[in-house]
């Protein structure tokens, strides 16, 4: 065992042991050398450790798996990123605005552009592939935050209109494509779809954290399956998950050949920045990667969760580093930016708490009080009953989850936020310490504030409360 690998399994058994997670499993790429670790327990029902081989569901990463598929269509000239998707999917409306979703793109939905609030949408579906279908009647009524291309919002939903758009040009499943186009041809073997599949290997499931201490094994494996395009359906490996990263540091070259999966310059558009976040130009979307920028340097990186796991990959081109990894808690983030701080070359590191101005009391909180929504949740700010701040309540909206209801999803959430700004909330308290966030608020209006964008979505004013 090398001093890399060394450092690094002493890194991830002290952060294991430090959060008190479960398990975690980690493989890092740097200047040609491998390196991977695990800890802990990957499965609480069985008590199987964890391996440097056990699989775990990739969860929202496969956004980054579905863009490297959808270049390769744009590579054969069956698809342009700019042409209105109703130009290959008729039947397919994308929000109630009728002339909205006639100029809705691929681009659109590859960078969380399109306006549509449809978020983190769940509704009574059929399996995989039949159930993809069931969601065109309800996102045909489904309301605009803002117009097209204007502003990032995270939303999943696009990813089954990609899906659609993929079917209707070829007659073929996402899974069925995927598996031709990229998994067969970077050589990847434990990459799976189903738990059918997965069953066969070493395969981690998530973990909740218990009430009276530890953690208690997730009682579903996975989302329902018709979200497989958002991703609920892949299971993969560290090792699978590291050569996949690595062609993309590589500009779409397979590793230790000279076949492609995609052109350098699909690779290179897919690390250009799009659209950047509504805090401002330093991170947004690519298309299919996040990014962050600090000093010139990017990183570029998506995070998967799944019921109680969390997923995380990234890469450095400029450090030719590649990062897998997977924690089976539904609290596996802060370990995540744990080991992000401790293995990343270089910063700036996309899991690091946001820079937190100095509270300032000369703000006037008015603007922020009221009720906003997006599909699944209703934010409330309240005047706080004492002290400085408001009262920051998320309030889960089940109706848009059929199906997606585990523990903690259906908790409402209370805290108390603080300005730091004419336009910002954060997080306060002790509880924040290491995980605060910020609420950052748009669109001034008579009524106060018509925006709040929170964990890279969009939710717009329906009422004001109390003030």
């Amino acid at each position: 065992m090398d001093l890399r690998q060394t450092e690094l399994q002493r890194t991830v058994e002290s952060i294991v042991e430090q959060h008190g997670v479960p398990g975690m499993v980690v493989a890092t790429w740097q200047d040609g050398v491998r390196a991977a670790a695990a800890a802990g327990v990957a499965n609480l029902y069985t008590g199987q450790p964890f391996a440097a081989d056990t699989g775990y569901l990739t969860g929202s990463i496969t956004k980054v798996w579905l863009s490297t598929l959808l270049m390769t269509f744009v590579e054969d000239g069956t698809l342009d990123l700019d042409q209105p998707l109703v130009a290959y999917a008729p039947d397919v409306q994308f929000g109630a605005d009728v002339e909205v979703a006639k100029s809705l793109t691929m681009r659109h939905l590859m960078n969380h552009t399109s306006g549509v609030d449809t978020s983190d949408l769940f509704v009574d579906s059929r399996e995989y592939p039949d159930g993809v279908e069931d969601y065109l009647p309800r996102i045909a009524t489904a309301p605009t935050l803002t117009e097209p291309g204007v502003v990032s919002s995270y939303n999943n939903i696009g990813w089954i209109v990609a899906e659609i758009v993929l079917r209707r040009l070829t007659g073929r499943t996402f899974h069925e494509l995927l598996q031709e186009r990229v998994i067969e041809p970077l050589g990847l073997r434990r990459t799976v779809f189903s738990p059918r599949e997965a069953i066969l290997h070493r395969t981690a499931i998530g973990s909740f954290p218990s009430p009276g201490g530890g953690h208690e094994p997730t009682p579903q494996f996975m989302y329902p399956s018709a979200w497989a395009a958002p991703g609920t359906t892949i299971v993969t490996t560290v090792d699978d998950t590291l050569t996949f990263l690595r062609m993309h540091l590589a500009d779409g070259l397979v590793p230790a050949g000279d076949a492609r999966v995609l052109s350098a310059a699909s690779a290179l558009a897919m690390r250009t920045p799009t659209s950047a976040d509504p805090t401002g130009p330093d991170s947004g979307f690519g298309l299919g990667w996040m990014y962050n920028e600090q000093d010139g340097r990017r990183v570029f990186s998506h995070g998967g969760g799944s019921p109680g796991g969390c997923a995380y990959a990234l890469i450095s081109p400029d450090d030719d580093f590649a990062l897998a990894a997977f924690v089976n808690s539904i609290a596996g983030m802060p370990p995540l930016a744990d080991l992000v701080d401790a293995v990343l070359p270089a910063g700036p590191s996309p899991l690091a708490p946001p820079v937190i101005g100095a509270a300032r009391t000369d703000v006037d909180l008015t603007p922020f009080l009221g009720s906003y929504e997006r599909v699944t949740q209703r934010v409330e700010v309240r005047p706080a009953d004492h002290g400085d701040g408001v009262l920051v309540r998320l309030v889960p909206l089940p109706d848009d989850l059929v199906g997606a209801t585990f523990p903690t999803m259906t908790d409402v959430k209370e805290f108390r936020a603080v300005p730091t700004s004419a336009d910002t909330l954060v997080s306060h308290g002790p509880a924040y310490a290491k995980t605060a966030f910020a609420l950052h608020f748009s669109e001034p209006g008579p009524d106060g504030y018509q925006l709040v964008y929170m964990g890279k979505r969009l939710a717009r004013r329906t009422d004001a409360v109390s003030r």
